[in-house]
């Protein structure tokens, strides 16, 4: 009795000072903290989301040293900056700003979704999900930042959705956003080596050319390892020297080595681009933060690869996507459309019918593919750099498409590259003078035989009724009655 008593006396005081109950879903606590057995975001005593919608400084937590170790020198949260428009000096031609150096007009945080593992008086910890939206002037246009944080009971990772809303009355240009921080620490070192690579078939393997592909980055030392990925088209990795996030911006990523050559003292980042955004419009890329004992830290890397296929967006019934094939923004493929290789679609674009979409191939924007239409080959240049010292992924490229009725025609087109940086998102197709003469005489020639078809009809039908017509009384009709008529009178 007296234990019961205690027990409800105890639920009054955590009543009265609004104290979340365990299991429960949403925290009104002064302080909500994002964690779980492996992962945490901020000290354990503070907000993990801050007041521009990001991440705290991450922890993690050691078993082999039972304790909790940062991943980010000092207290420094993780980095964000944006970059949109072209013709900036950038080497992604876009214009940058650090999203710290700005302040939102508008935020909201969302925790509708986040579930209390424990809980006092001051604070909640949990895991789930948290949504935090902030409004921001980005180079004169007004956007939303959204990000959505989802953290497993026991995960040893943070998948993160990052999504930019136009709020503007212009299309956003060529948006990108870096992602990562100013000056690493992992464990007990300020020293780390980074990597970068790519997760194929779970396993972190490394790149081992400037110009290759990037889509992950390690950073290690003898004891500890983060991992930073994303999937998405386009996506590149970078490092640089600290101690500021602006070093890893600046830094095109195609002119790193493979990895530091020892241990250093730096920046890192993702690179993830969104693509033009239409008014109203979104675009959304998806990342994954991890960390682990060096030891484990390929099981991990295995645990996100698995985790990323498992959150890949199903395409319509008899669609098919192949190999590192992606959809992005509201983009849609339907019936027996298909997306393969490296193709890419993005912004509001559609494949639908039996349109295919091959090769390195993209559309962008509001550009559909549709009936039996298809699009081929390298059809996009990627981040060409400013300066021309810089190595070029592909200069100039060609990209054809085929639509087929009663009859077939083949145009071709070359892409020139585009004077601004990043000439992903733009493709032109052109069709040429040979192919629209062509078209000109079919149609001239289908006319013609039409008509002369009618014409003959018409001249046989005249001939049948001069030769058999009433006025001749030679009727099948009329001639069948003179013959009975002859034999009656006989």
């Amino acid at each position: 009795m007296l234990f019961t008593s205690l027990l409800l006396a105890l639920s009054a005081v955590a009543s009265v000072f609004g104290q979340d109950a365990v299991g429960s879903a949403g925290c009104t606590a002064t302080s909500c903290v994002f964690s779980n057995p492996s992962l945490r975001f901020g000290t354990g005593s503070e907000n993990s989301v801050n007041s521009v919608g990001l991440f705290q400084q991450p922890w993690y937590y050691s078993p082999t040293a039972a304790a909790w170790y940062k991943l980010t020198y000092s207290n420094y949260p993780l980095d964000t900056a944006i970059g949109t428009g072209t013709g900036s000096a950038h080497w992604s031609g876009t214009n940058i700003v650090n999203l710290y150096s700005l302040t939102p007009s508008l935020q909201t945080t969302d925790y509708s979704e986040f579930i209390v593992d424990s809980s006092d008086i001051m604070k909640s910890v949990g895991h789930g999900k948290i949504v935090a939206r902030r409004a921001f002037i980005l180079s004169g246009q007004p956007v939303i930042l959204q990000n959505t944080f989802s953290l497993g009971a026991n995960q040893s990772f943070v998948k993160i959705i990052t999504t930019l809303i136009n709020n503007s009355s212009q299309p956003i240009i060529n948006a990108i956003i870096w992602t990562g921080t100013r000056d690493d620490y992992v464990g007990m070192t300020d020293v780390n080596t980074k990597t970068r690579g790519n997760l194929d078939t779970g396993s972190f393997v490394a790149i081992t050319a400037n110009n290759q592909s990037s889509r992950a980055i390690m950073i290690t030392n003898t004891n500890e390892g983060v991992l930073f990925y994303s999937e998405s088209a386009g996506v590149m990795t970078a490092f640089s020297s600290c101690c500021s996030f602006s070093n890893v911006y600046n830094t095109y990523p195609l002119t790193l080595a493979p990895m530091t050559p020892t241990p250093t003292d730096g920046s890192y980042a993702a690179v993830l681009p969104l693509g033009n955004i239409s008014m109203g419009g979104s675009g959304s890329i998806t990342w994954y933060y991890a960390a682990g004992v060096i030891t484990s830290l390929a099981s991990v890397a295995e645990t996100v690869a698995a985790a990323q296929v498992a959150d890949a967006p199903l395409a319509s019934p008899s669609a098919s996507m192949w190999a590192i094939a992606s959809l992005s923004g509201t983009t849609s493929l339907s019936e027996t459309a298909s997306l393969s290789e490296t193709a890419s679609l993005s912004g509001t674009a559609s494949l639908s019918g039996t349109a295919s979409l091959s090769g390195t191939a993209s559309l962008s924007g509001t550009a559909s593919l549709s009936g039996t239409a298809s699009l081929s080959g390298t059809a996009y240049t990627t981040y060409p750099p400013v300066s021309s010292s810089l190595p070029t992924l592909t200069a100039s490229s060609t990209a054809s498409s085929t639509a087929s009725s009663t009859a077939s025609s083949t145009a071709s087109s070359t892409a020139s590259p585009l004077p601004a940086p990043v000439a992903k998102y733009y493709m032109t197709l052109q069709v040429n003078n040979d192919f629209m003469t062509s078209m000109i005489a079919i149609n001239v020639v289908t006319i013609f035989v039409v008509v002369s078809c009618i014409s003959c009809m018409f001249v046989c039908g005249l001939i049948y009724y001069k030769r058999y017509g009433p006025l001749h009384n030679k009727t099948p009709v009329l001639m069948l009655r003179k013959a009975r008529e002859n034999a009656w009178t006989q």
